[in-house]
């Protein structure tokens, strides 16, 4: 998905004004990206991954369950002989199970290594990503997906007209021949023009991360490898 920045804790409210029984909040990116404050927040549920942007094995997750007048009818899905002793109790013997969330501690312990810990890596993170993506904006001549202040550790930047990217098929083959031809990895999404923008507008852009071991030759060979597509003539319509 595109990334940008969403006002979580006023949709809450607009969804508590709208009467809304439950919120649940799909916060796959949230930890070690954003500050991320469960009763700032205000839903029922919260989940993200800690694999993303807290250094952790992928099979790392966590899930708020607000405490309210049903939380005690809340189950885990696989019933086991802890049932009914609440959800936390049910959730830690299942059977067979992965335990790599036991590494969490290890993980807090090394992004607290960096300066300012994991709130001074958000905030590189984010300068860093914001000023990699105005550089490939700029080497292609287009621009970003979003302001800046809607960015937090990604961001979008749109990708020169020329490559016409013209489907979701196109950006995904763009992507892999990315990957096959210039070792590049980078997601792209392709966003349909609206009726009155004119041709030759931005239909694709790049959705661009920036981690602790991103180094500035990344970008570099990234901007590069476009540039050389289109130098070249590519195009997805003759060439993918």
């Amino acid at each position: 998905m595109p990334s940008v920045l969403l006002p979580i804790k006023k949709l809450v409210e607009v969804c508590r004004e709208e009467g809304v029984d439950q919120v649940f909040i799909d916060g796959a990116h949230g930890v070690g990206c954003v500050d991320v404050d469960m009763q700032e927040i205000g839903a029922d549920f919260y989940t993200s991954n800690l694999h993303k942007w807290f250094v952790c094995p992928a099979s790392v997750a966590f899930l708020y369950c607000r405490k309210s007048v049903t939380h005690s009818e809340l189950h885990h899905h696989m019933v086991s002989h802890d049932y009914g002793k609440g959800l936390a109790i049910e959730s830690c013997w299942i059977g067979t199970r992965d335990y790599s969330p036991l590494v969490v501690p290890s993980a807090v312990e090394f992004t607290n290594r960096f300066e300012g810990g994991i709130d001074g890596i958000k905030r590189r993170n984010h300068d860093a990503v914001v000023e990699k993506g105005k550089m490939l904006a700029k080497a292609w001549g287009t621009n970003l997906g979003s302001p800046p202040d809607m960015c937090a550790s990604m961001i979008m930047v749109g990708m020169p007209a020329f490559l016409g990217v013209s489907s979701d098929d196109d950006a995904l083959k763009l992507r892999t021949h990315l990957r096959e031809k210039f070792s590049v990895e980078v997601p792209i999404y392709y966003r349909m023009p609206k009726h009155e923008e004119v041709a030759k507008t931005t239909t694709a852009y790049a959705r661009v991360s920036h981690q602790v071991y991103n180094k500035v030759d990344d970008y570099y060979k990234f901007r590069d490898a476009i540039n050389q597509l289109v130098c070249d003539g590519f195009t997805c319509a003759r060439s993918l």
